[in-house]
């Protein structure tokens, strides 16, 4: 009996690990032609809110300088009265020591009614004698909710030929919080980033 209480705990354990990770990379591209690291990013978060742009900015910038790596959030240069457009982000950087430009901006935003299995309905039945765990225990039988899933685009470019040189796709799906979704993408990003040396 403790052998399978054991073994569904770390099952129903191991689900509440993954449910928390809830963004994925769907894809990354990097110029082929990209040479060098960048030194000195501006982050700019394209959203409807200016207090979410400026969470996901201030945090990306925060993590980024846990790793000595210099950047600076768009809020900063550009108010939130100023319309974002190439012209916008040229004008900012100007005469600044910004050599690239990561901005990030919302592509999809769907609503899915997932259906979930409880983990700890597994069929058991019985009773105290029989060493089975009893089928009262069991009385979760899953449960529908509408998730939402958000794609991100999150392009860079380089500051001074101004042309595209590093993208990727990221996925969220039924995030709790904005927080959550500021937080997982954010590391994601600097991990892929690193890998392909577009910082370091």
């Amino acid at each position: 009996m403790f052998v399978k209480v054991k073994t569904i705990v770390v099952l129903f354990l191991s689900s509440l690990i993954a449910s928390c990770a809830t963004t994925n990379l769907l894809d990354s591209w990097k110029e082929a032609d990209l040479d060098h690291s960048y030194q000195h990013l501006m982050i700019i978060g394209i959203s409807d809110s200016q207090q979410n742009r400026q969470i996901y900015e201030k945090y990306f910038v925060e993590e980024l300088k846990k790793l000595n790596i210099t950047a600076t959030p768009s809020y900063k240069l550009i108010s939130s009265k100023q319309k974002m457009n190439r012209e916008t982000v040229i004008s900012a950087i100007k005469d600044t020591e910004i050599d690239a430009v990561l901005v990030t901006y919302l592509i999809s935003a769907d609503v899915e009614v997932k259906h979930r299995d409880s983990m700890l309905n597994v069929g058991y039945s019985g009773d105290v004698e029989s060493n089975q765990m009893s089928a009262t225990i069991i009385s979760n039988r899953g449960q529908s909710r509408d998730e939402e899933i958000f794609v991100l685009k999150n392009d860079i470019y380089d500051a001074r030929s101004k042309s595209l040189v590093w993208s990727a796709q990221t996925k969220s799906v039924g995030p709790e919080s904005i927080d959550q979704v500021v937080t997982e993408v954010t590391e994601l990003l600097i991990k892929e980033m690193l890998s392909d040396e577009i910082i370091k």
